[in-house]
C-alpha cells in the first residue's frame, strides 16, 4: 500500500515510470517523471479494449487520500460503462502544474540547468504551489522575491524572478498551443504577473576577476590540491572551456589518432558541436587523468560512483583551496584565458571560436559550418608555448 512516506521517497529515473498499488483500488498507481514530479492515475480498459490511463492529480497538490477517492469515483463511472477520457471540462492548472510544464519544456529543449531551476522553484515558491496559476498576481511574486532578498540573496532573487517570468510566459501561450490539446488542464493566464516586478540591476555585477601571468604560474605549480583536480585545472587554463564541458567529458570524445576533442551539443551552451584540437601539452595532462579514471567511461568519474561524472562543485571547492593566489573560480579561468590570449596577440574571432561563444551575425548563425580547426590549433599552440615559457625551469606537468 502507498503511504505518504513511500511516495516522498520515490526517486526519478532517466525516463518516466509507473508503480501500481496492490490493493482494493484496481488500477490505482503513481507516475514519476524524470523531473521528479509524482502524479496519481488509474489504469482501465476502454470500450475499444485498449489500455488507458486517467490522471487523478499531482502529488502533493492532491493528497493520497483524495487520489484514492477520485480513483473510486472513476472506477464507479467505468463500471457503469462511462469512459472518463471523454471530459466535459478541463481543470484549471495549478502553479505546480505550471512549473512541471516549464521544467518539461526545459528538458525537451536540452537545458542542462533544469534540475537546479526546479529545486529553486520548489524551495522558494512553496506558499503558492497549490494555487491556480491564473490567480497569481504581482503581489504573490513580490512577496516571494522579498523573502529571498531578506536572506541577503539579491542575485538569487533575480534568478528566481527570471525563472518565474519564463514559467508564466509559457503559461500565457499554453492554452493556444495545438501541442497541448491532450493536456487535462488549462492555465487561462492572460498576463504575466512578473512583468510588473523590476529586476534588481544593482545586484548584477559583471565579473572582472582574471588571473595575471604571475598568478597563472602560481596556480600551475601549486601542490596544495590533489593531482586529479590540479590536472583538470591546468586543462581549463589551456582551453578556457566551460567547467561542465570538461567535468562531464566522456573518454570516447577524445580521438588520439586525429588529436581531436569533440564535445557533443548536449553539453555545449549553444547546442552545437565544439571541436577542439588536442595539443601536445593537453595530451600529457589527459594521459595522467586517464589513469585516475580507471574503468569509468568518464574522464572525471564521480568520487563514489564511477558511472557518473564528477560534480562541478567538487572542482570549485578544490580550486578555492589553492594558496598564494587571490580567490578565483573556474569561470574566472575562462575569462583569464580569453584575456591573456588577447594580450599575446591572438585574434578575438579565433578566441571566440575556441571558447565557443555564440556568434549572432547572420553568416555565422545560419551559413558558416566550417570548424576552424587549423586556426584553433595554431592559436592554442601559441598559447601553449607561452604557458611553457611561463613555467620554464619548473616542472610543467
Amino acid at each position: 500500500m502507498f503511504t505518504d512516506k513511500s511516495i516522498r521517497g520515490l526517486k526519478p529515473k532517466e525516463s518516466a515510470y509507473r508503480l501500481y498499488e496492490k490493493g482494493a483500488d484496481k488500477g490505482f498507481g503513481v507516475k514519476v517523471t524524470p523531473a521528479g514530479s509524482v502524479s496519481f492515475f488509474i489504469q482501465y480498459a476502454g470500450k475499444d479494449r485498449k489500455q488507458k490511463f486517467h490522471n487523478l492529480g499531482r502529488y502533493p497538490s492532491v493528497s493520497l487520500s483524495e487520489a484514492r477517492n477520485y480513483c473510486r469515483d472513476i472506477r464507479s463511472q467505468i463500471d457503469q460503462g462511462q469512459d472518463p477520457s471523454f471530459k466535459t471540462s478541463l481543470k484549471h492548472g495549478s502553479v505546480a502544474d505550471l512549473f512541471e510544464y516549464y521544467i518539461k519544456h526545459m528538458i525537451d529543449n536540452g537545458k542542462r540547468t533544469w534540475k537546479h531551476v526546479e529545486a529553486d522553484l520548489q524551495y522558494n515558491c512553496q506558499d503558492i504551489m497549490h494555487l491556480q496559476a491564473k490567480d497569481i498576481t504581482s503581489t504573490h511574486i513580490r512577496k516571494i522575491l522579498h523573502n529571498i532578498i531578506s536572506r541577503g540573496s539579491k542575485v538569487q532573487s533575480n534568478r528566481v524572478r527570471s525563472y518565474l517570468h519564463r514559467a508564466f510566459e509559457l503559461g500565457v501561450y499554453h492554452d493556444n498551443d495545438p501541442k497541448n490539446l491532450t493536456n487535462d488542464f488549462t492555465f487561462q493566464i492572460t498576463t504575466n504577473p512578473v512583468d510588473a516586478i523590476p529586476k534588481d540591476t544593482s545586484a548584477e555585477v559583471t565579473g572582472n576577476r582574471n588571473l595575471s601571468f604571475a598568478e597563472i604560474r602560481q596556480v600551475w605549480l601549486d601542490t596544495s590540491i590533489s593531482e586529479q583536480f590540479h590536472l583538470t585545472t591546468k586543462l581549463l587554463i589551456i582551453y578556457g572551456c566551460r567547467m561542465w564541458e570538461l567535468c562531464g567529458a566522456l573518454k570516447q570524445e577524445f580521438d588520439f589518432d586525429t588529436m581531436i576533442w569533440s564535445i557533443p551539443p548536449e553539453r555545449v551552451k549553444n547546442q552545437r558541436w565544439l571541436i577542439l584540437p588536442i595539443t601536445p601539452l593537453a595530451k600529457k595532462l589527459l594521459d595522467r587523468l586517464w589513469i585516475y579514471s580507471g574503468n569509468s567511461r568518464y574522464l572525471l568519474p564521480g568520487r563514489f560512483d564511477e558511472n557518473t561524472s564528477i560534480h562541478n562543485t567538487s572542482l570549485n571547492h578544490a580550486i578555492r583551496k589553492i594558496k598564494g593566489v587571490e580567490k578565483f573560480s573556474p569561470r574566472d579561468l575562462r575569462r583569464t584565458v580569453k584575456t591573456r590570449m588577447g594580450e599575446i596577440g591572438i585574434d578575438k574571432s579565433i578566441r571566440d571560436r575556441i571558447q565557443n561563444h555564440a556568434l549572432t551575425d547572420v553568416s555565422s548563425k545560419h551559413y558558416d559550418r566550417y570548424d576552424y580547426l587549423p586556426e584553433k590549433k595554431t592559436a592554442l599552440l601559441i598559447w601553449e608555448k607561452n604557458l611553457i615559457e611561463l613555467t620554464e625551469n619548473d616542472c610543467l606537468i
